[in-house]
């Protein structure tokens, strides 16, 4: 993704304000928008055909959540590809485990300032290193607790230190939803199991959302 705007944008967002189309991202040539549905993500494939965008996906691949379009489908594609088999499935990406660490010393920093405050002014900010704590170890857990793992029978997945055995005969289908987090639009990674339950994998940004679905997919289709 480049940082420079494209020319195109301006346009392209003024209209996508007017007709309702929320824009979560966009690079020199590629734009990604929220679609709540297939058919909404059909009707904005069309919309924005006359500036000259197509859908990346196919439409059968085209599920509630996150719409990928280019204005050169082919080479974007191909890019999307190769990055896709680089993605590390394994565990969250570096960006994601760093984050605790943030938290770790924020939350430091305010109880040595709450420390070198007068009552009752150090409580306040003794809770708000509190508060800073618990949001470090949530996300040490969400981040550092998750691993994922495919064996021959089964799929293994580890979230928040807890480990999930889901043997592949009882995974029905794989499927990607938007979801509002951390102040942005991600995407969940969600199983359909055989008895109909549903089990939540995490949730990821675009490419690692859909690289953990496509490969997931092809695991099963080998079965």
């Amino acid at each position: 993704m480049s940082r420079a705007q494209p020319d195109w944008l301006p346009v392209v967002r003024k209209f996508c304000h007017g007709a309702g189309i929320e824009i979560s991202g966009c690079g020199p040539d590629t734009l990604v928008v929220q679609a709540n549905s297939p058919e909404r993500a059909r009707q904005i494939s069309s919309q924005l055909q006359p500036f000259g965008f197509s859908p990346v996906e196919t439409e059968d691949d085209t599920e509630a959540g996150l719409l990928l379009l280019s204005r050169n489908p082919v080479g974007t594609r191909a890019k999307e590809a190769e990055s896709r088999a680089s993605v590390d499935l394994t565990r969250m990406p570096l960006i994601e485990r760093v984050v605790p660490a943030f938290y770790a010393l924020f939350s430091m920093w305010l109880f040595w300032f709450s420390s070198r405050q007068p009552l009752p002014k150090s409580w306040f900010y003794a809770a708000c290193a509190s508060v800073a704590l618990i949001v470090f170890l949530w996300e040490v857990s969400r981040t550092w607790g998750w691993r994922l793992q495919m064996a021959p029978e089964e799929l293994q997945v580890r979230r928040y230190f807890r480990w999930n055995v889901i043997p592949w005969a009882q995974i029905r289908a794989v499927e990607v939803r938007s979801v509002r987090s951390r102040g942005s639009v991600r995407e969940a990674v969600t199983l359909t199991l055989a008895s109909n339950a549903t089990l939540r994998l995490g949730v990821f940004g675009y490419l690692g959302a859909r690289a953990l679905r496509d490969r997931i997919r092809e695991e099963i289709a080998q079965r």
